[in-house]
């Protein structure tokens, strides 16, 4: 396997990251919305299965974007880079106690998927803007 550093992909990767961390704030919304439309409602299975769905495209989008913060800014904005590893690591978390809710039948952790889901999305919009404000500010330089 190549190692592909040249100037070209150095300044491609900081431009593929913002999209990818925006699509994974989008999938985090689309995430709360879904739940919220399956909250003490009756016949709420087919919003809990698009809720589930939802969780393996906001887990792909989100080690996406951990790939690329990673590849674009370890050296850069190291806080950016390791953010978006947390937060893939984060919403695997979230998909795990997920799946104890639904398949397990284990309740109890609804205390704890609920609030960091709010963290999740907190620092997903925050990655998003953080990225774009990278972006921009090495433009500015250059």
């Amino acid at each position: 396997m190549t190692h592909d550093s040249s100037p070209q992909t150095r300044t491609r990767m900081p431009r593929l990251f913002a999209p990818l961390a925006g699509l994974t704030s989008v999938s985090v919304l689309c995430q709360a919305v879904t739940a919220g439309e399956f909250v003490s409602q009756e016949g709420r299975d087919g919003w809990i299965e698009i809720h589930g769905m939802l969780g393996y495209l906001t887990i792909l989008f989100a080690v996406a974007t951990a790939v690329v913060g990673l590849w674009a800014f370890r050296t850069s904005a190291p806080v950016i880079a390791w953010a978006s590893v947390v937060l893939a690591v984060l919403i695997a978390f979230q998909f795990v106690i997920g799946q104890l809710i639904t398949d397990s039948e284990q309740d109890g952790w609804i205390g704890v998927h609920v609030p960091l889901a709010l963290v999740v999305f907190g620092l997903s919009v925050w990655l998003a803007v953080a990225s774009a404000a990278q972006r921009r500010a090495r433009s500015a330089a250059q």
